[in-house]
């Protein structure tokens, strides 16, 4: 990775080709983007956006999908360069994840109202997906496509998701390059305001006691608490030199049992009042003196 990141500072060009090759890795496009734009400013960030989004482009001239996976590159792609920008000016984590959820809700609205019929091109985009599930779903039983309002979450979903991961990874090769453990230093640190926290709890709350389909949206506005609740554990883990294979476990634990997400948004409203860190702290300094 270092390497890479090495490779797309060399210059504009590089990082073009980078831009544009990495369409094909997951998150490797967005994140060269986020990378020029941490370290060069707008003005490069935003000629490597542009080569970003060629492949988006030539898939939304070529493709008979329907314009909406190109659509909502674009929108990742953007969002990510503008979440850069302003963790660049203000450097401040609790700030750029409130932007990106804010930009991503915008962007997955205005998508929703730039294509007539979302819920069609998603359905047809999944078509065989859905066939094969209805093939081996037991006899009588149906599956439903999803809602209009469920396709808005998802894109919203998608796109904040993506373009946290990508401006962390191109903050983690900032700091590989630049600055080495400034990323884990403000990961750790990571903490939302008593204002931030309670808006997104309230939202997460208000979308999840809807059920159905609102509780895509619920998942959007509880991102930064659970951002914040798994910087908490990076912290703890680390504080206590438990090792790396308490993060696996932790996180297979988080892939496999749905209650821990609701625990770390929990944590993470507490964490503004109670400040775990400081309390591990604390207690560490206390048994080093004992």
């Amino acid at each position: 990775m270092r390497a890479l990141a090495n490779f797309i500072m060399r210059g504009r060009v590089q990082a073009a080709v980078v831009a544009i090759a990495g369409s094909w890795f997951p998150l490797i496009s967005p994140a060269t983007v986020a990378l020029v734009t941490l370290r060069r400013g707008s003005l490069d960030g935003s000629m490597i956006l542009l080569w970003a989004m060629l492949p988006a482009l030539a898939a939304l001239w070529i493709s008979n999908l329907g314009p909406l996976m190109p659509v909502v590159t674009f929108a990742g792609l953007l969002v990510t360069y503008l979440a850069a920008q302003l963790l660049r000016s203000s450097n401040s984590w609790p700030s750029t994840m409130m932007g990106v959820i804010a930009l991503s809700c915008l962007l997955a609205l205005l998508t929703a109202m730039a294509i007539p019929d979302p819920v069609a091109d998603i359905t047809r985009a999944l078509g065989d997906m859905f066939a094969q599930m209805q093939a081996e779903a037991p006899e009588g039983t149906a599956i439903l496509a999803p809602s209009e309002n469920f396709v808005v979450g998802l894109i919203a979903y998608v796109v904040a998701v993506s373009s946290l991961l990508s401006v962390l990874l191109g903050r983690w090769w900032q700091a590989l390059l630049y600055n080495p453990g400034g990323l884990q230093a403000e990961f750790h640190s990571l903490r939302l305001s008593p204002v931030q926290a309670l808006a997104c709890f309230a939202a997460l709350l208000y979308c999840w006691l809807q059920g159905g389909d609102y509780r895509i949206w619920a998942s959007v506005f509880g991102l930064p608490l659970v951002l914040v609740g798994v910087a908490i554990v990076h912290y703890a883990v680390k504080a206590r030199a438990m090792g790396v294979q308490w993060l696996i476990l932790f996180y297979l634990g988080l892939l496999l049992v749905s209650p821990l997400t609701a625990l770390l948004a929990i944590m993470a409203v507490m964490d503004t009042w109670i400040d775990f860190r400081s309390r591990i702290k604390v207690r560490l300094d206390k048994s080093a003196g004992e």
